[in-house]
C-alpha cells in the first residue's frame, strides 16, 4: 500500500496527465482505494490546479478503468457453459430496468463497485448506459472529495502535506460513516414501524 501511495504521489505531481494515469492504474486494481479520497489528496498535492478539473479527471479515469473490467468480464462469457449463459440471459430484463440506478449508486457510494460491474458485464448491459450512469455517480463524489481537499489545503496551508492528507482522510471517513449510520438508523425505524403496524392490524 505504501508503494502504491508513493507511485500515486509521484504521478500526481506531474500534473493533470499524471493524475489521470495514476487514477487509471489504481482503478484497474480490484477493490482499490476510494476515488473520493484520491481526488482530495490530489487537490492537496496540486493546490494551483482547478479542483473541478481534478474531480472530473479522477472520475473519467475510474470510468475508463471499469470499462476495461467490463470488456474483460464480458469476454469471459465465451468460456461459460450454455446452462450458465442461459441463466444470465434471463437476468437481462431486470438489469435493463435497474442497471442505471445500481451503477450510479455503486459509483457514488463508499462500497466496492466491482461486483456490480461484473454482474452487468456478464448480462451484456449497454456500454453507453453503463458509462453515463457510472461516470455520473463517480464524478459526484470525486468533485466533493476534490473540493474538500481544496478547503483543507487552505486550512492547513502552513502545515506539512502529510498532516493535511490525514485530516482530509479523517473528514471524508467521518462523513461516510455518519451517512451510513443515518441510513442504518432510518432503515431500523422503518422496520420497527412496519412491525408495529402489523401488530396493530392483528
Amino acid at each position: 500500500m505504501q508503494d502504491i501511495a508513493q507511485i500515486f504521489t509521484d504521478l500526481v505531481l506531474q500534473g493533470y496527465l499524471g493524475l489521470f494515469i495514476a487514477c487509471f492504474l489504481i482503478n484497474m486494481l480490484p477493490f482499490g482505494p476510494s476515488n473520493m479520497v484520491m481526488a482530495g489528496i490530489a487537490a492537496l498535492l496540486l493546490p494551483a490546479l482547478s479542483w473541478i478539473a481534478i474531480g472530473v479527471i479522477v472520475a473519467f479515469a475510474a470510468t475508463l478503468a471499469k470499462l476495461v473490467h467490463y470488456w474483460i468480464v464480458r469476454g469471459s462469457r465465451k468460456v461459460m457453459s450454455d446452462k450458465n449463459l442461459s441463466k444470465l440471459d434471463r437476468e437481462k430484463q431486470r438489469v435493463a430496468k435497474w442497471g442505471a440506478f445500481a451503477l450510479f449508486f455503486a459509483a457514488a457510494s463508499p462500497f466496492p463497485d466491482d461486483p456490480i460491474i461484473v454482474y452487468v458485464a456478464l448480462t451484456k448491459y449497454n456500454v453507453l448506459k453503463l458509462s453515463i450512469s457510472y461516470y455520473s455517480g463517480k464524478v459526484a463524489v470525486t468533485l466533493a472529495g476534490a473540493f474538500l481537499g481544496y478547503i483543507v489545503g487552505d486550512l492547513f496551508d502552513s502545515l506539512p502535506l502529510i498532516i493535511g492528507s490525514i485530516a482530509l482522510t479523517l473528514i471524508i471517513t467521518l462523513y461516510l460513516f455518519t451517512r451510513e449510520a443515518e441510513s442504518t438508523g432510518s432503515n431500523t425505524e422503518s422496520s420497527l414501524s412496519l412491525e408495529e403496524d402489523g401488530q396493530t392490524i392483528k
